[in-house]
């Protein structure tokens, strides 16, 4: 799968050596279009360590890269801009984002490296644009070129091999049921109190493996067919990833287009087509769910009311279903106001209800009581954005890898009427795609 990107890696690796530098903040981006290749296939054989990949939900759009060209804080990219040298056509450098849930809780020091490279701007990147496959290499004032024509040199040689992958066996639940219902309780008590309406509650669940893990060959296994969702990785050091399959999209923007969407509620797929129609329909007919969720679809046309001109929301939730399970969804689009960027998208929708709580501020402050971990990146803005455009989901149904270790993560939305017990088996379904890993 390899060989179709071998001349233009080597065309690639004599462009990088002859270009010139680019100044201070601006990206020299070089690109050569390629043959079909596999995106994580040709991932798995570069070297580990700050390797990143995502894919949207409809398989559109799909990137693959290594390398650190550039970091920076979200929104410090937009300074960034297209050296005088790129040539015309070639499409507009593309930023990886991987941001923390609560950038205001006391960080877990697992979690410090990965959220210190929240803005990435990959040194060598795979795209796939439908049909269309590029390489791209991205120059930018402190670039090492000569390093950068060999890493692509060593990209066009190497060959791909066979790797068999480490057994996964389930360690432990977290703090446990006990101690997850004591959180609900807790949860509800606040609610009956009038402090919030909803609190959503993570917990994780840990496998241990017989050996390191490849992120690159776990991301596989997890987006098998029917595993519908933004396929997403992001690497801080060997052995060392984040990665998922999500359903949830926070928002997407195509110019001054943007699109988000209210995602709460959960069924679990059904056995057979019969069952998974009932299971659907109970949940559209469910009370504590359409609350649940209407509080959410709430919050996003409150917030993109302050970004937009105009607003168009679904009058009714359709079903969004995945893998393993079900959800109501309901999507608005947006015309965004002049000057309105990703960055003040993101600070008027992250987090929703649907992964904090409402109001979302006493939800936060709940969830640092509450909960017994750090969330890292679990459930905060993950994707990738560009000057066109940018694709941002929420970074649910994920996992974080340490070596041999994989934690996976799972929340359910707590709302009047919740059952301890019942949100427990809800979370239970959410991970069922990690589980699979270990059989």
């Amino acid at each position: 799968p390899r060989g179709g990107l071998v001349p233009p890696a080597r065309e690639l690796a004599v462009r990088v050596e002859e270009a010139p530098l680019p100044g201070p903040r601006e990206i020299l981006r070089l690109e050569t279009r390629a043959d079909p290749v596999d995106a994580l296939q040709w991932l798995r054989g570069v070297e580990p360590g700050d390797r990143r990949y995502f894919r949207d939900r409809g398989a559109r759009v799909e990137l693959a890269a290594f390398g650190s060209a550039a970091t920076c804080a979200f929104g410090e990219h937009e300074s960034w801009g297209d050296s005088a040298a790129s040539r015309a056509g070639v499409r507009a450098p593309a930023w990886f984002v991987a941001m923390p849930f609560d950038g205001g809780r006391a960080r877990d020091p697992g979690w410090s490296p990965f959220v210190d490279k929240a803005c990435v701007l990959p040194s060598v990147e795979l795209r796939r644009d439908g049909e269309e496959h590029a390489l791209a290499a991205n120059i930018v004032a402190g670039t090492d070129r000569a390093a950068l024509a060999s890493a692509l040199r060593a990209l066009a040689a190497r060959q791909p091999s066979c790797v068999v992958e480490p057994a996964l066996v389930r360690l432990s639940d977290g703090a446990g049921e006990a101690e997850w219902s004591r959180a609900v309780r807790a949860g509800l008590a606040r609610i009956r109190e009038g402090a919030m309406r909803k609190i959503v509650l993570a917990r994780t669940r840990s496998f241990s493996a017989s050996g390191p893990l490849d992120p690159v060959a776990v991301l596989a296994r997890l987006s098998a067919p029917g595993a519908r969702g933004f396929r997403f990785l992001a690497e801080a050091g060997p052995g060392r990833a984040f990665l998922g399959v999500t359903p949830e999209r926070l928002f997407s923007r195509t110019g001054r287009i943007a699109r988000s969407e209210a995602v709460a509620g959960t069924r679990p797929r059904g056995v057979d087509s019969v069952a998974d129609r009932l299971l659907g329909e109970s949940l559209l007919a469910s009370a504590k769910d359409r609350r649940e969720q209407e509080l959410v679809v709430e919050r996003v046309r409150e917030a993109l009311t302050s970004c937009a001109t105009s607003l168009r929301v679904d009058p009714e939730p359709r079903l969004l279903r995945l893998a393993y399970v079900q959800h109501l969804a309901t999507r608005v689009h947006a015309e965004l106001r002049a000057g309105v960027g990703d960055l003040e998208l993101i600070r008027a929708l992250h987090p929703t209800p649907a992964v904090a709580g409402a109001p979302v501020a006493a939800a936060i402050e709940a969830l640092r009581e509450f909960e017994p971990f750090d969330r890292g990146l679990y459930a905060g803005p993950v994707g990738v954005v560009s000057r066109d455009g940018a694709e941002i989901a929420v970074a649910i149904r994920s996992a974080r890898i340490d070596g041999d270790r994989l934690t996976a993560y799972a929340g359910a939305g707590i709302v009047d009427g919740s059952d301890a017990a019942e949100e427990w088996r809800e979370t239970g379904h959410k991970l069922l795609a990690f589980e699979r890993l270990a059989t």
